[in-house]
């Protein structure tokens, strides 16, 4: 990390915070499924009264801090660049305006990280002088693949799925040292929906994680890997910026390590990877279908005159999470740490446009500075929250998560003390599916890991703000993948409940057209005031609430 940003900057913070104030100044029904499948459980304690607090958590208080965040002097908030510099400074401003002590009394608001974003200059798949479209016939990962490369495989190993766990393998007696390697995503499951892996409806982590892949074949000697993706047009979204033209990973946790560690890889649709097995596919497609059906995998040796060349330039850039700190006021509770976290990056400037990122996320930028606001002012109250609270405004989000990723991998705070992460991203328009009803909010996450944190989140909606919870996107079938999606994940990947609150995506996600003035502001206070009432009880109820999840449980409710 870098050397932390002096306090003694707070002059140009209070300019920013005055100049931002003046010039801010200047028909459908969701489903709330959650809320039917079991009974809300009354708390057996009693909390300090939350109204005043959560009441101050206004749309003009909110619309304030919104004008400013998503103008045109901030530049789009472009990760790594002057914009996203501006943007954080503004929000170090709100903090110490609040008097909130710099990351529980360090020397600064920020945490410093160091990114990486590489840039392909040269990136290209071809068959016999037929050129294939990134991001439509194939995508590529810049993490996992060198610097450079121009590679012709004349021959390749169809090896099944790539797996090789227990009694199964599909390299049992193959040698691929040296050579290239071809495989399907995913993993073996019969036309009855059972894993040969699992020998269970279950998926392993074969399916969940595909570089456990790309490992195995590099430990076999393989040099590249081609990746039939069966699911491809879905992987590409989900996947979007990290197959971009534009890679990004931080320097310094164990991403940075990636592409040294791993092999060649690229994901290819069905269609292409027909194309490069030739001959050989309807041998591939019958071998495919007697491993599903409980045969033994078999190599396939496969020719082909795929050529892929890659080359990828690097540039080091600086980004900065902003964490405002609210120390607890119970000695035996206030080493216990609740946070509320939001991404205040952005998109920049693209062509001229600027990209302001109204909803995408100044709106939980904005609320995540009330909710600090609000705790602020209770402690100045004398009802200050007995475990500690954390507001941490992330960048890098934008780039894969890559500012949580970072905390996650270098916290400050205490990992194992850490109660919950309450996340909000885009929580100031009204999608489609609510047209006509704004007092909705989609709830992600929170029934994962603590049945808990899904009833006191749905107890302290039903008793204050009453909207309609959604948990539409909470399926973990949802071809979303929302849950994986937004920086709440990566506290989830270290056993700390979540809860993610969004309102769906629009017309205007991720486009220059994501402007100020097409924020419900009413809407954006309603569903700020949920994320600070289950801050509020998570932070002040006797015991912290407990990871009481596993995941066969949780398959086992589906």
């Amino acid at each position: 990390m870098s050397k932390l940003f002096s306090i003694q900057r707070s002059g140009l913070a209070l300019f920013l915070l005055l100049f931002f104030s003046v010039a801010a100044f200047s028909q459908g029904q969701g489903s709330a499924a959650s809320a039917d499948k079991t009974q809300i459980k009354a708390p057996g304690y009693k909390l300090p009264d939350p109204t005043p607090y959560a009441n101050g958590i206004t749309a003009a208080d909110l619309k304030v801090l919104l004008d400013s965040l998503a103008s045109d002097y901030m530049q789009g908030r472009e990760t790594g660049e002057e914009g996203q510099r501006i943007a954080a400074d503004y929000i170090a401003a709100q903090f110490e305006a609040l008097d909130l002590p710099p990351m529980g009394g360090r020397r600064s608001y920020f945490q410093k990280i160091q990114l990486e974003r590489t840039n392909w200059d040269d990136l290209e798949v071809s068959i016999k002088g037929e050129t294939f479209k990134s991001r439509k016939d194939y995508y590529v990962f810049h993490a996992y693949n060198k610097s450079e490369a121009m590679i012709k495989p004349k021959n390749f190993v169809f090896v099944g799925y790539g797996i090789e766990e227990g009694n199964y393998s599909d390299y049992a007696g193959v040698d691929v040292a040296g050579k290239a390697v071809i495989f399907y995503s995913g993993e073996p499951v019969s036309a009855d929906g059972m894993s040969r892996i699992t020998n269970s409806v279950n998926r392993s982590n074969w399916s969940i994680d595909w570089r456990k892949k790309l490992q195995l074949a590099k430990e076999k000697g393989a040099t590249l890997a081609i990746i039939i993706d069966t699911r491809f047009e879905e992987n590409v979204k989900s996947y979007r910026r990290l197959i971009s033209t534009y890679g990004w990973q931080t320097v310094g946790s164990d991403s940075a390590s990636t592409e040294t560690n791993s092999i060649h890889s690229v994901f290819v649709s069905e269609e292409l990877g027909a194309k490069i097995l030739g001959s050989r596919d309807k041998k591939v497609e019958s071998t495919i279908e007697s491993i599903k059906n409980g045969g033994a995998s078999k190599s396939i040796k496969v020719k082909s005159d795929l050529e892929i060349h890659m080359v990828k330039s690097a540039k080091r850039l600086e980004g900065s999470n902003v964490i405002g700190f609210i120390e607890g006021t119970d000695p035996k509770k206030k080493n216990e740490y609740v946070f509320l976290t939001a991404h205040y990056d952005h998109l920049g400037v693209k062509d001229g446009q600027v990209f302001n990122g109204a909803d995408d996320n100044a709106s939980g930028t904005s609320g995540i500075i009330e909710i600090a606001r609000a705790f602020a002012a209770a402690k100045k109250a004398g009802v200050g929250p007995k475990r500690s609270v954390v507001c941490m405004l992330v960048s890098g989000e934008e780039k894969g998560l890559l500012g949580s990723r970072f905390y996650t991998d270098f916290p400050i705070f205490s990992m194992k003390n850490t109660v919950a992460d309450i996340n909000i991203d885009m929580i100031g328009r009204v999608d489609d599916d609510h047209k006509g009803n704004p007092d909705y909010i989609y709830v992600i996450g929170s029934d994962r890991l603590s049945t808990q944190l899904d009833n006191t989140t749905r107890y302290m909606n039903d008793k204050y703000t009453k909207l309609d919870l959604d948990y539409k996107y909470n399926d973990p079938k949802d071809p979303n993948h929302y849950y994986e999606r937004s920086d709440h994940y990566n506290f989830a990947k270290n056993d700390i409940p979540v809860v993610f609150f969004f309102n769906g995506t629009h017309a205007d996600y991720h486009r220059a057209s994501d402007t100020r003035e097409k924020i419900n502001f009413d809407a954006l206070a309603k569903r700020a005031q949920l994320a600070f009432l289950v801050a509020w009880d998570l932070a002040n109820r006797p015991e912290r609430i407990r990871v009481d999840v596993t995941p066969e449980k949780e398959e086992d409710k589906d």
